[in-house]
């Protein structure tokens, strides 16, 4: 069976920073990889878990507390920085997390001058409960697949993975404060 996302990508970026093949056949594969990972994100996120349709959070609250699972406590400017927010806006985001028992601000350790944006036990509960939904739907899924298929994707995920990396890498470097969640958010 031909796998769509088999196409080896380059290491490093092409002419002009891109990271995207320049080929017109791998463009092609690229767009064809677009494709039927959209279409799958579709259909997880059409058969999840009914968790999903319980949430009672805007879009926005959805996003500010993934991002304070994913990267840790912070002062709010900082999620602002991440979500694309002004200060004074993310500071309502956190405030409508605290009302919700989702967030709590705390005094941060390092500077008393401020305070971090850290999730209650019950955010983190229910952050796993949605993680651990998605995961099981993902693991079904994963073990119907053809030993080929399956072969064929990790190997794709793996270059996908060396190109995520040096791409994150080059964020760091460059100080992006959206750049590089824990290693335990980057595996779960």
């Amino acid at each position: 069976m031909h796998m769509l996302c088999e196409s080896n990508l380059p290491a490093l970026p092409a002419a002009g920073g891109s990271f995207l093949p320049t080929s017109i056949p791998n463009t092609k594969l690229v767009a064809d990889c677009q494709k039927a990972a959209h279409r799958v994100l579709a259909i997880m996120t059409r058969t999840s878990d009914p968790d999903w349709l319980s949430l009672s959070l805007t879009m926005g609250q959805f996003k500010a507390m993934k991002t304070v699972a994913m990267f840790g406590p912070q002062p709010v400017g900082e999620l602002g920085r991440r979500l694309g927010l002004s200060e004074p806006a993310a500071s309502l985001l956190a405030d409508k997390l605290e009302e919700l028992g989702l967030a709590v601000r705390k005094r941060d350790p390092e500077d008393g001058r401020r305070s971090l944006v850290t999730l209650t036990p019950e955010a983190v509960e229910l952050a796993a409960t949605l993680r651990r939904g998605r995961k099981e739907q993902l693991e079904r899924w994963l073990g119907a697949l053809e030993t080929e298929e399956l072969e064929g994707l990790i190997r794709g995920f793996r270059g996908l993975l060396r190109v995520a990396d040096a791409k994150d890498a080059a964020a760091i470097a460059a100080g992006d404060a959206s750049a590089s969640p824990s290693a335990e958010a980057r595996l779960g």
